[in-house]
């Protein structure tokens, strides 16, 4: 599953809802979910709990989450906070679709939905189409 994210992920409860999608995710069974920051603009410290959740919630459902395309910022505020090395991180989606497997993650499918557009305004709300 990739997660389009735009705009800040800044606040409660933009950080609730990322969360939440992610956690949901791993929930339903899905093994990997990439996280798209190519037009996230900025983390405040509650977005980056939620990245932290997030990855954990689906390390704890035998899954991955993978953060693709950071920008020069945000990337900096990881390795300022010290997380960045908590997360699986790639330049690109298509890097983090074909990256490497953990070792705590089942297989992995290659060829991964994208969530289509949604309400909310912060990102694109996961929804699975096909079989998973």
């Amino acid at each position: 599953m990739i997660l389009d994210l735009i705009g800040p992920i800044a606040g409660q409860e933009a950080a609730e809802g990322v969360a939440e999608a992610v956690r949901r995710q791993g929930r339903g069974g899905t093994h990997t979910v990439v996280m798209n920051l190519a037009r996230v603009r900025s983390v405040d410290p509650a977005g980056m709990g939620a990245l932290i959740d997030g990855d954990r919630a689906m390390r704890e459902a035998g899954g991955a989450m993978r953060l693709a395309s950071l920008n020069g910022r945000i990337r900096q505020l990881m390795v300022n906070a010290g997380v960045l090395t908590v997360f699986d991180t790639f330049d690109s989606v298509e890097q983090a679709i074909e990256g490497p497997r953990p070792a705590y993650c089942p297989a992995v499918r290659r060829q991964m939905p994208r969530a289509p557009l949604g309400m909310h305004r912060f990102f694109w709300w996961p929804h699975r189409t096909g079989s998973s």
